[in-house]
């Protein structure tokens, strides 16, 4: 039978015990004695509860220095992970991940590689067991004393949240995690050290990239119209993204376009079939590591892979769906905008010629009456004249 690539071993401590020596054991965990004790080694160290556990860690003969999220930390941040340790009230989670000799020599050879692995895949890990990774304060160290390189990893939550439920006294629950959470995560870990995880991420990258171009390009009247009316039928655009609550009713619609686009687009088809060839091979590996391991494989990296290109390609479908709204609605105010001058035009037009046509008649008025003064005006002077002449009396 093959041997795991990745072995997971946790132990836990409740801040009180009804047992001393249980009490006894918490305190030297939680560093509340001069000589502490926080790690469980599983192999290669002999009389180790004489050796202070962070100075044990940080021993150059067996580890290369003890670190957080952060890196490696130094003796004031070592002080202060003390203090935290003495004063939390949460549940202490000791672990180590102890790594198959030849996997370990090649994969985890190293501070970088260790720290790069643990920061990786760890917060999906606390995800998995229901803790909120931004509560957890953790450490770990990477330990070549041995043919198997293993890392020992201690954590415990900033603000304790495992209180058990119906209790008159505050009393917080025991640490057991969940199996199947374990399970994933020696499977990721073994995956994410021998750069699969890379690979994966290149991908997916890929098919982003992939996806926004070809919907930015793309001047296919049926897809256009796809995303017209996607973008009309919702009320609000703003803030809003393929998970949230506001597109469950809109999803079938992203997920209809999605496929659409994919069978369309040669560039997001290679993509996609490359991204669904990693999750087969994924699941291959993880159903090997089960089999290995005597457990149960709990589901398959492929269904999660089409939920997750999906996801992704839909938050792209629908700010592709917004920004083509928007050019539309430009588009339609600007035809309003031109109608509507059009209007103001015609009517102006209109007022103009009225306009003119009341001067001309004015104009018209003005010219017969000034002609009719001018035609009296020359009767008047024929009548003087013959008058003068003698020609007729003057009238009296």
């Amino acid at each position: 039978m093959e041997t795991p690539k990745v072995n997971f071993f946790v132990k836990f401590y409740a801040p009180q015990y009804k047992s001393q020596a249980m009490q006894e054991k918490r305190k030297y965990y939680s560093s509340q004695k001069a000589k502490d004790y926080m790690n469980y080694i599983i192999t290669g160290i002999n009389d180790i509860k004489k050796i202070d556990y962070v100075n044990y860690m940080e021993n150059r003969e067996k580890s290369r220095g003890i670190f957080n999220q952060n890196g490696l930390i130094n003796n004031e941040q070592k002080a202060e992970l003390r203090n935290k340790l003495r004063k939390t009230k949460s549940v202490i989670w000791d672990a180590v991940i102890s790594f198959e000799e030849v996997f370990g020599k090649t994969w985890v050879n190293s501070y970088e590689q260790a720290y790069n692995l643990v920061k990786n895949e760890l917060p999906k890990f606390f995800k998995r067991c229901g803790l909120n990774p931004d509560n957890v304060e953790w450490f770990a160290g990477l330990h070549e004393n041995t043919d198997n390189r293993h890392i020992h990893l201690c954590f415990f939550e900033k603000k304790p949240t495992r209180i058990r439920p119906n209790k008159k006294v505050k009393q917080y629950s025991n640490g057991k995690l969940s199996k199947v959470a374990m399970q994933e995560f020696r499977a990721n870990l073994e995956l994410s050290a021998t750069d699969f995880k890379a690979r994966e991420i290149k991908i997916r990258e890929n098919i982003k990239q992939t996806t926004s171009e070809e919907l930015n390009t793309k001047s296919g009247l049926v897809l256009n119209n796809k995303l017209l009316h996607l973008a009309n039928g919702i009320s609000n655009l703003d803030n809003i993204f393929y998970s949230s609550m506001e597109m469950a009713p809109y999803r079938a619609e992203i997920d209809s376009i999605t496929s659409y686009l994919i069978s369309k687009s040669k560039t997001v088809q290679t993509a996609y079939d490359e991204f669904i060839s990693q999750a087969r091979y994924k699941d291959e590996k993880f159903a090997h590591y089960c089999k290995c391991n005597h457990c149960e494989q709990p589901y398959t990296f492929e269904r999660k892979y089409m939920q997750d290109i999906y996801r992704r390609i839909g938050n792209e479908v629908i700010k592709c769906a917004k920004k083509l709204k928007y050019i539309d609605d430009k588009r339609l105010m600007f035809n309003a905008k031109i109608k509507s001058q059009k209007y103001a035009q015609k009517k102006s037009l209109v007022a103009q010629i009225v306009e003119c046509m009341e001067m001309s008649a004015q104009i018209d008025y003005e010219a017969i009456k000034a002609f009719e003064d001018y035609l009296r005006k020359l009767d008047e002077a024929r009548y003087q004249i013959l008058v003068e002449e003698g020609y007729i009396e003057a009238e009296m």
